[in-house]
Formats: structure tokens, C-alpha cells, sequence
């Protein structure tokens, strides 16, 4: 027995590249059913709704594409070319912040910025291929880490593939995998099936909801502290925001970069971290509690805990999974209270008492 646990253990370690792959597409295909439901249900074939669907997603990453990629990549190069003079007018910008320092602390930081300044020029136009070279650099990393650049594309190129084909048997393996579950057990078994699928349709919807709200709120608040890019900023932020502080650490620095680009050190750099902390504190404290957390039927402090003890365990993407995998815990904790509930012992230890 414990020969063929160690087999099935090695198995799954060498087909982790599989398995992970089909498990992304499974759940791709889980978030993209209902869409295709409801196309169905308004007259068009499976394969013409799921056709649909790919050529709206892929036509919005077209168009985001289109429209933020270049407005970054102008920025760029706006950056480069602002970035020598404001090196060498840093004595006039930071003096005034030195001033605010010294007149809360009684303590006036000293920082000779001449050589900085008089190096300015020379060290953007040494340094900036290498922030692109690290760039590519940190790019290639990503594809060639783990599986490799081949299977890594391979994968891009066969996850569509996967997603296609399980939507289009999709009703058909859930009738199946019904029919396997024997009859006495069918009943209990669709009506947990059912509450753990209202509960993970829920986060979803609970999820998107959350980060289209911040999205707005982020654009909102930069646009009002003048930032440029505020809603390619604030969208990115928003969305990105799946993975839990990913959003908020790039949303910070660009908004950050941008601000000292177009203001220098001032007041804005403060608006901005505060237009972020608002944000943050209103999405940990009433957004994901409440439009998360309640339409999957987690108290507001189980989330909390969920979270906390997901990113103790695996970092982001047990933050990332803390909700769902609780929401689901629940439903099966709820099934056993039943069950035990009915059980001897518990009506043993009710007649005992």
C-alpha cells in the first residue's frame, strides 16, 4: 500500500505540468459555463456561444492592449527623458521638504546632491540599457522558470484548446460523474454539489465586483490628484487586484513614479499614498467582507482569519485561495454537523445528558 502511494505520489510530481494545466483550464471553464448557458438559452448553439465568448475575450485584451501598451510605453520614455532634469533641480525640490523636516524634528538631514547631480546625465544613459536589459531579463526568467520556455508556450497555446473542449462537454461530465455516485448517496451528494457551486459562483461574482469598484475608486482618486495615466493606473490596479497586494504594490509605484515625474517631491506624492491606503482600508474593512464574505456566507472576521492564515501557509496564492477553499470547507463542516447530528453518539450523548 505504501509502495503505491509513493508511485501515485511520483506520478503526480512528473505530471505537475499536466495537471496543472488542466486544472486551470477547469477552472477557466467553471467561470465561463454560466456565460455560455445564458447565450444558449438566448437561441445560439453551444459552439457558437462558446465561440462567442472567446472572440469577446480576446477582442477586450485586444483593445486593452491597444490602448494601454503604448500610453506605458510613452511614459517610458517620457520618464527617461524627464529623469536627468529633475536629478539635477533635486537641490531646489528636496530643500523645502529638508525645511518641513527640520522644523517638526529640529533635525536638518544633510545630503550632498552636487556629485548626483553632476553624474545625473551620464549615469541615466549607462544605467537605462540595463533597466531594459533586466527587463528582458526578468521577462525571460518568468517563461524559462519551471517547465521552461517551451512548455510554457505550449501551454498558452493549448489552454484555450482545453477550455473550448470542456465547455462544450461541460453538461455531459457532470452527468456523468453524477451517475457515478451511487444511488443512495446521490441526493446528499447533488444537494452539496450545489451549495459549494452557489458559493464558488458567488466569490467570483463577489471577487470581479470588488475589483471593478477599486478600479473606479483608484481612478477617481488619482485622476484627482492630477496624476497622468490615472485610468490605465487605476484599472490595472483594480484588476490585478486577484492577487492579493499585487494590484496595490503596482498601482503605488506607478502612481508614485508618475507623481514625481509631473510634481517633483510635493503634497501629491502624499495624495497619492493616501488615495491608496483609503482604498486598501476600504476593500480590507467593507468590500471583500461584505460583497465577498456575506455572498458566500463567511462572517466577516472568518474571512479575515481565512486570509491570514492562507498567506502564513502559501503566501499570495494562499490569500489568493484562503475565500473559496473556507466557502467550501464550510458547506462540507455543515454536511458532517448534519450527519453527526443524526448519528448514535450524538442522540447517546443527547439521552445520557
Amino acid at each position: 500500500m505504501i509502495t503505491f502511494a509513493c508511485v501515485g505520489i511520483v506520478l503526480l510530481w512528473m505530471l505537475r505540468p499536466v495537471l496543472s494545466l488542466l486544472a486551470a483550464s477547469v477552472g477557466i471553464a467553471y467561470v465561463l459555463d454560466p456565460a455560455a448557458d445564458w447565450l444558449e438559452r438566448r437561441g445560439l448553439s453551444r459552439d457558437l456561444s462558446i465561440g462567442t465568448l472567446f472572440l469577446s475575450l480576446f477582442f477586450g485584451a485586444g483593445v486593452a492592449g491597444l490602448l494601454f501598451v503604448p500610453s506605458f510605453a510613452r511614459e517610458g520614455q517620457e520618464l527617461q527623458q524627464r529623469l536627468v532634469p529633475f536629478i539635477q533641480d533635486l537641490d531646489t525640490t528636496i530643500e523645502p521638504v529638508f525645511d518641513r523636516v527640520e522644523a517638526l524634528t529640529g533635525y536638518r538631514p544633510v545630503v550632498d546632491l552636487r556629485d548626483l547631480q553632476d553624474q545625473a546625465p551620464a549615469w541615466v544613459a549607462d544605467q537605462w540599457p540595463r533597466v531594459e536589459a533586466w527587463l528582458s531579463g526578468a521577462l525571460e526568467g518568468l517563461l524559462t522558470q519551471g517547465i521552461g520556455i517551451l512548455n510554457a508556450i505550449l501551454n498558452l497555446t493549448l489552454l484555450p484548446i482545453f477550455v473550448f473542449y470542456l465547455l462544450q462537454e461541460w453538461d455531459r461530465l457532470v452527468y456523468q460523474i453524477d451517475d457515478l455516485v451511487p444511488v443512495r448517496f446521490r441526493a446528499r451528494v447533488r444537494r452539496v454539489a450545489r451549495e459549494v457551486d452557489q458559493r464558488l459562483s458567488a466569490f467570483v461574482r463577489g471577487q470581479l465586483t470588488v475589483a471593478g469598484v477599486m478600479a473606479v475608486l483608484y481612478s477617481v482618486g488619482l485622476l484627482l490628484v492630477g496624476i497622468e495615466l490615472a485610468v490605465p493606473v487605476g484599472i490595472l490596479s483594480g484588476v490585478l487586484f486577484v492577487v492579493p497586494y499585487l494590484g496595490t504594490a503596482v498601482g503605488i509605484v506607478l502612481g508614485l513614479v508618475l507623481a514625481l515625474m509631473k510634481f517633483g517631491v510635493g503634497i501629491e506624492i502624499v495624495y497619492v499614498l493616501v488615495v491608496f491606503g483609503v482604498v486598501q482600508l476600504l476593500e480590507g474593512y467593507a468590500l471583500t467582507p461584505k460583497l465577498v464574505g456575506e455572498s458566500v456566507g463567511l462572517h466577516p472576521l472568518v474571512v479575515m482569519i481565512a486570509l491570514i492564515v492562507g498567506g502564513s501557509v502559501l503566501g499570495i496564492w494562499g490569500m489568493l485561495l484562503a475565500i473559496p477553499v473556507t466557502a467550501v470547507l464550510s458547506v462540507f463542516g455543515g454536511e458532517w454537523l448534519e450527519v453527526y447530528r443524526g448519528s448514535g453518539t450524538y442522540r447517546a450523548a443527547e439521552t445520557d445528558a
